[in-house]
């Protein structure tokens, strides 16, 4: 009886460590991105999270209120290719592409009026990339 229970025990302590693990691994790619909000930027409350589709993209749809500052930013545990981020409007004009500025993690702008956005992500790769993106956005008053 006592060996059934060792046992028992030695299995839950298996499964406890790795979730922590797991647990503790998530917070690192969360971390990742809270650092770049700053600034007086305040998290909007929502982590825009996702896995890579078959063509290594994600997209995301949001809208942003006239009168206030914003901050998007991107981030990826694959540090083997850069994360392009763009905005678009709901006509998919772009409105921003981080490629064009060296693959910054983050954008700041302001609207003078509520506008619906489209936001897409992509890793550039040949093969299929098994990984998530996670968007936050934070907002600060003029």
């Amino acid at each position: 009886m006592k060996i059934v229970s060792n046992n028992f025990y030695l299995i839950f302590i298996f499964f406890l460590l790795s979730s922590t693990s797991l647990l503790s691994q998530e917070n690192v790619k969360i971390s990742k991105c809270d650092q770049l909000l700053d600034a007086g930027y305040v998290s909007n409350g929502q982590e825009y999270k996702t896995q890579l589709n078959e063509n290594n993209k994600a997209k995301f749809h949001t809208t942003f209120y006239g009168g206030s500052y914003y901050r998007v930013i991107a981030c990826t545990d694959n540090n083997n290719y850069p994360l392009i981020f763009s905005v678009f409007d709901t006509e998919k004009n772009l409105l921003f592409c981080n490629k064009d500025y060296q693959y910054t993690p983050y954008w700041d702008f302001t609207f003078s009026s509520t506008i619906d956005c489209i936001i897409e992500f992509e890793l550039k790769s040949e093969k299929p990339i098994n990984d998530e993106v996670l968007m936050l956005i934070g907002f600060k008053e003029k």
